[in-house]
Formats: C-alpha cells, structure tokens, sequence
C-alpha cells in the first residue's frame, strides 16, 4: 500500500509504474501526469498519451478528464495549441456526459487560456465568463480567483488596464481570503505586469519578487522563470541593463529545461532587445534570431507581432532604419489583425451580456427574498392574529369571582377567558368543593 504522498512524488510514482496493470496502471499514469506538470511537460505527454490508449479498454471518464486536462495544459507549454484545444474540448465533451458542471467548468478555462494565448481575447472571455458563471452559480469560490485573473489577462492583452487591473485585484482578494498561494501568485504576477505597463515600476518590482519568493516556497519550478523574467523586463525599463540580464538568463535556463518554448522564445528576444539597447548589436541579433526562429515553429500570432517589434527597435538602434521601417510595417499588420473592429465589439459584447446577467440574477434573488420575507411575515401575523394572550394585571371581584374587562363590565370568569384566548371551558368540581356540596358521593379516605 502506498499513502498519499507516494502518489504524489514523480520518482516513488515511476518505481511503481512496471508490473502494473489495468486500471491501477492508469491510476499510475494519471498521478504522473499531475506530478509532472509543474517540473516537465515532456513527461506529462510521454506518461498521459499512453493512459489515454489503456482507457479504450477500461473505460473511467473521471481518470480520462485528469489526464485530458494535464495533457491539455502541457502542450500549451509546448506551443502546440492546437493539440491543446483537442484535449481541452474532449475534457469538456466528457463533463457534460457525465454532468459534472465544475469539471466543464476546469475545460472551459483550459479551452479559454488556449485561446488568449492564440490571441484569440473574443473567444477566450466567452470561455472565461461561462466558466465563471458555472464556479459562481456552484459557490466554487476556491475556483474563482483563477477565472478572474484569466479575464483580466484578456483586457490586459487588449490595452484595457483598468479593467485587467479591476478582475486581477478581485482575484488576489479571494485568493488571500482562501490563503491560495497558487492563485494569489499568478493573480500578482498579471497585476505587476499591468503596473509595469502604467510606469508603477517599484509596485510592480514588489508584486512580482513577492511572486517569485510564493513560488519558490511551493517549488512551482514551471512558474518560477515568470517572476524572473518579468523582474528582469522591470529593470530592463529602469535601464538596469545588467541586472535585467541577469534575471532573464535564469527564466530562460529554466523554461529551456521545462520546454517552454513560448516563453523561451519571448525571453530570447527580451535579451536581444536589452543588448541592443546596450549598443551590444551581434549578441542583439544572436539572441533576437533565435527568439525569431522560435517563434516561427509556434502558432502564435501575437508572439510574431512582438518579434517583429523587438526586430524593428533592434535596427532602429543600430541604425538601419530602412529595415526597422519594414518590420514595423509587419508588427503593425499583425497588430491589426489580431486588434480587428469585430473581435473589439465581441468583447464589449461579452462584457455587457455577462454584467447583464449578473444584475439580474442579483435582481432576482433580491425579489425571491422579498416575497419569502412577506411570507414569513404573513405567516407570523396570521399566528399572532389567531393567538390571543391574557396578561397585565386582571380586576377580580373577592367575591363571586367575577372579572371586569376593559369597558368596566363584570363577567363570568368562563366568558372572559373565552374572549380573551383560545381556550375552551368545561366545568368539574374539585375535590373541596365535591366534599363540600356532595359529601354523599365522597368516601372516607382513612378507612381500611
């Protein structure tokens, strides 16, 4: 028998992996597959294509949609988006077989950040915001600050700060409320980036060591080269060209290790970009070339508009200004393909349907509240209404025992008591009284 921190440890795992077989195997496979995917995203695919190929013949759609997801998330990595969306939407198409919402949910995020990372941003908040409604709708808070930073991600990508700023900073409130380092560390991550963008650079020189030191006590070596490489962007536009270097060659080593080859290739021409500014123009173009080269292999529209712009300031720094001139005409044609007027009106489209929505549903809830609170308040006058209650101090004749009621009538104590309440009156004597008036039918109670 194996505890649970077995099945989470990569080496314990592949020790217990050969002899195994049938739906242990996959179970195997499958805690391989999560044990990998923040250290190497090689192995998630080499352990999680072979899980997927057993499952034909033992069919477990829970384990199927753990190794989808991990697999999905891994060739994002890569830069194999397309491989991404395929495993994503099969994740999704199981969810819905077997009506688990939150597990749709997980697909349409994973569907959602292939998109973004397409330059997709319409499509990816349609994903986005049903995925938030589904966790909303469920009370799956802990899932939240996830979505949240991955809408803001989507505005950030599409030059609406205060927007990205507004759904990143809802993510890290949720995040510390449920003390969830994971989240709270990618929702910081996107936030600095943005107050690096409005010039905010000591905030976000803050935010991102803060990332960085989160996810360095978690051991996330997967995310860890994003704090490094969005500190060394900071000093790179505080001109600390050294230091900025510094950090870029250690989130490149560790995204070269993990094949990351999208960030890889986003690295590569940062440093080409620092070299140039550094008049340092064969190690700009060295590293610049590489990052391009990269960046070809990948579908990723966005990522060759930045390559283009990275070439362009390269030669304007040098001085060839006729070749700079021609790769800004390239980087502003992918700009406005992926910034079309369509894709803009979607979003605002989304935005407003999903705020819609939103205030009617609140709507909703405010007015079942209401009518059940009226209900409730029917409910309770009825009960009062039928419930009549005697009290304060009652005037009694010493006598005959007669009451006076509040218009200065004296009654029979039985018809006061009848008005006054709910109770009914019948009549017996008491054991004095019996003895009193009928002593014939009393016995003597000392005899034998």
């Amino acid at each position: 028998m194996t505890d649970s921190t077995d099945r989470k440890n990569p080496e314990t795992l592949e020790k217990m992996l050969p002899g195994t077989e049938g739906l242990e195997r996959i179970r195997i496979l499958a805690d391989l597959c999560v044990a990998f995917k923040d250290i190497d995203s090689w192995k998630v695919i080499e352990y999680g294509i072979p899980g997927l190929e057993l499952l034909r013949n033992n069919e477990d759609k829970k384990l199927e949609s753990i190794i989808l997801k991990e697999l999905s998330w891994a060739n994002q990595c890569l830069g194999e988006y397309q491989a991404s969306l395929d495993y994503g939407f099969r994740k999704l198409e199981i969810a819905t077989e077997i009506n688990d919402d939150k597990d749709k949910a997980s697909a349409l995020n994973i569907i959602g950040v292939t998109y973004w990372r397409l330059a997709k941003f319409d499509q990816a908040l349609e994903y986005f915001l049903t995925a938030l409604k589904i966790y909303e709708d469920s009370g799956a808070k802990k899932r939240i600050p996830t979505v949240l930073n991955n809408i803001g991600l989507v505005y950030g990508a599409i030059n609406d700060k205060d927007k990205s700023l507004d759904y990143h900073n809802r993510a890290i409130k949720i995040a510390e409320e449920l003390d969830n380092k994971h989240c709270l560390a990618n929702s910081l991550n996107n936030a600095g980036c943005i107050y690096q963008i409005i010039g905010e650079y000591e905030k976000s020189l803050g935010y991102h060591r803060r990332v960085l030191d989160i996810r360095e006590q978690l051991g996330d070596k997967l995310r860890t080269s994003d704090p490094l490489f969005n500190i060394g962007s900071v000093l790179k536009d505080l001109k600390e060209y050294e230091k900025s270097l510094e950090y870029f060659f250690r989130a490149l080593k560790i995204e070269e290790e993990i094949g990351d080859r999208r960030d890889a290739a986003e690295t590569l021409l940062s440093i080409g970009l620092t070299y140039a500014l550094m008049d340092c123009f064969p190690e700009a173009c060295e590293y610049a070339e590489k990052g391009l080269l990269l960046t070809e292999e990948l579908d990723a529209p966005d990522l060759r508009r930045d390559s283009c712009e990275a070439f362009s300031t390269i030669l304007e720094q040098k001085g060839d200004f006729r070749e700079a001139l021609e790769y800004h005409k390239k980087y502003k044609a992918l700009n406005d393909e992926i910034f079309n007027e369509d894709s803009s009106s979607r979003i605002n489209e989304l935005q407003v349907q999903y705020e819609t929505e939103k205030k009617e549903k609140e709507k909703e809830i405010y007015r079942l509240r209401n009518i059940e609170l009226a209900e409730a308040n029917e409910e309770l006058k009825h009960a009062l209404d039928e419930v009549k209650h005697l009290s304060g101090l009652l005037p009694i004749c010493a006598s005959c025992k007669k009451i006076r009621d509040d218009q200065g009538y004296w009654k029979q104590i039985e018809s006061y008591v009848s008005e006054h309440s709910e109770a009914q009156i019948s009549h017996g004597l008491c054991p004095e009284c019996l003895l009193k008036f009928y002593p014939e039918y009393t016995c003597d109670t000392t005899s034998n």
